[in-house]
């Protein structure tokens, strides 16, 4: 059995500016295919340990450290380090067409699509880091994680593996 390739939208924030990336992958040879702001690239990623990862990029080889803090992720390359905040397009677009922002204190997460649960990674008083993915969906055949954009503490699961969700049903309620 060959695993699916993903593919990802997402919106990452760093240094004041916001920035399209679309992260296809991996492939059968464990690659990726990301896309920055429309330019193409091929991008060789591998895990060392969690939270650190070896990439390839255009020849050139990095050690990347991505620490998640609070508001966001500290991303290292060497003595370098840039904040970045990273949110799913799709979860953005949705809920700026739905006027629905969070509060600035908890977090309600709502299915952004039609679907099943696949896995809830979170139960009630679990702390959950900013970016962390709490709830696996799958619709059309792909599997889409929703992610804790400022995390806190679980207040409430709505949703169980299995259960069929509708687009604006509340999954996980964060404090």
């Amino acid at each position: 059995m060959t695993a699916l390739a993903v593919k990802r939208e997402l919106i990452i924030a760093a240094n004041g500016r916001d920035r399209v990336v679309v992260v296809e992958g991996p492939t059968a040879d464990g690659r990726f295919r990301i896309t920055l702001d429309g330019k193409e690239r091929d991008v060789d990623a591998r895990p060392i340990r969690p939270g650190t990862w070896s990439i390839l990029l255009d020849g050139a080889s990095f050690v990347v450290d991505l620490d998640p803090r609070r508001g966001g992720i500290a991303a290292s390359v060497g003595a370098s380090e840039a904040m970045l905040t990273v949110e799913d397009a799709l979860h953005r677009r949705l809920a700026s067409a739905a006027g629905t922002r969070s509060s600035a204190r908890g977090e309600t997460l709502r299915a952004p699509i039609a679907g099943k649960v696949v896995k809830v990674a979170v139960a009630p008083g679990d702390q959950v880091a900013p970016g962390t993915a709490v709830v696996v969906l799958e619709a059309m055949k792909m599997e889409n994680e929703i992610v804790a954009e400022r995390g806190g503490t679980v207040a409430a699961v709505h949703k169980t593996a299995g259960q069929a969700v509708e687009t604006g049903d509340v999954l996980i309620e964060l404090t």
